[in-house]
């Protein structure tokens, strides 16, 4: 994202995401960023959004834009949006090349195909538990005994044919544990895991409709998921059959608010800006 100097006197756009697993917010002034905030959700939405909007933008804020799922509590937003439109606008202000994003949190996974202007033209979110989202991963990684942190330096073929084939994360989760009791080692199931998010994916893209733009442009990623270098390369391999080349977008975790922001730089009234 590009950065700024936060003791410039131009107006500040903050735009707030409050998900399920993290809140973040993103603060805009001329247009660099100029601060940043995540912390985790916890039970108190309205806290937390309270929180990261403080750490980000301390001062005046010209507009505030709301979005995600406690998009609604945002204290002083001058507006709320759905996350689709922020993921989109914010991938295609980050990568004006996209042609799709795909947006792996805690708790689902969201598609999108993208029109030239950043306009959402189609997007599909998971229909099932959580066997295709951050919180899986993070479940294997507990029950396997490998921290997210070292999954980056497995290689996929390690799976040696694993598979995980539960749509539900609580089954999953018991496949890995049948899977550990029959002697697969860790690195193996890391790489299952990884394979059987990667493999969920695609019929995502099938089910938002037709692109907005030609899938040559490439599919972005957003979201926590997408710092697991592991996944990645998975992702990379399920996606290359319908000839959309991954990226991983810069810092992936703030994507929608990220775009929150832009989308408030472009709401607020510019005869009335003010520093």
């Amino acid at each position: 994202m590009p950065a700024g100097n936060p003791q410039v006197a131009s107006p500040v756009f903050l735009g707030v995401d409050v998900g399920s697993t993290t809140t973040k917010a993103v603060a805009l002034s001329g247009g660099r960023v100029v601060g940043r905030s995540l912390k985790p959700t916890g039970e108190d939405f309205a806290a937390s959004a309270r929180a990261v909007a403080g750490e980000a933008a301390p001062g005046k804020r010209a507009f505030t834009v709301g979005t995600g799922y406690g998009r609604r509590v945002v204290s002083g937003a001058d507006r709320t949006l759905t996350e689709i439109t922020c993921l989109a606008l914010g991938a295609r202000s980050l990568d004006d090349k996209a042609a799709a994003c795909l947006d792996i949190g805690g708790q689902d996974a969201k598609f999108i195909w993208l029109t030239p202007d950043g306009r959402p033209s189609g997007f599909a979110l998971n229909d099932r538990c959580a066997a295709g989202t951050g919180r899986f991963l993070e479940l294997a990684a507990e029950r396997i005994g490998l921290p997210l942190g070292e999954w980056g330096e497995v290689e996929l073929a390690e799976a040696e044919g694993l598979t995980l084939s539960a749509t539900c994360g609580v089954f999953a989760e018991s496949e890995l544990v049948g899977h550990l009791a029959s002697g697969a080692g860790p690195r193996a199931l890391a790489a299952a895991s990884a394979l059987s998010i990667a493999l969920r994916m695609p019929p995502l893209a099938h089910q938002a409709g037709r692109p907005g733009m030609p899938p040559a442009g490439g599919l972005v990623l957003a979201g926590g998921v997408a710092n697991n270098g592991l996944v990645v390369r998975a992702l990379e391999s399920s996606f290359a059959a319908l000839g959309l080349p991954v990226r991983v977008l810069d810092e992936p975790s703030f994507a929608v608010a990220f775009g929150a922001a832009v989308a408030g730089s472009r709401l607020h009234p510019s005869d009335k800006e003010t520093g």
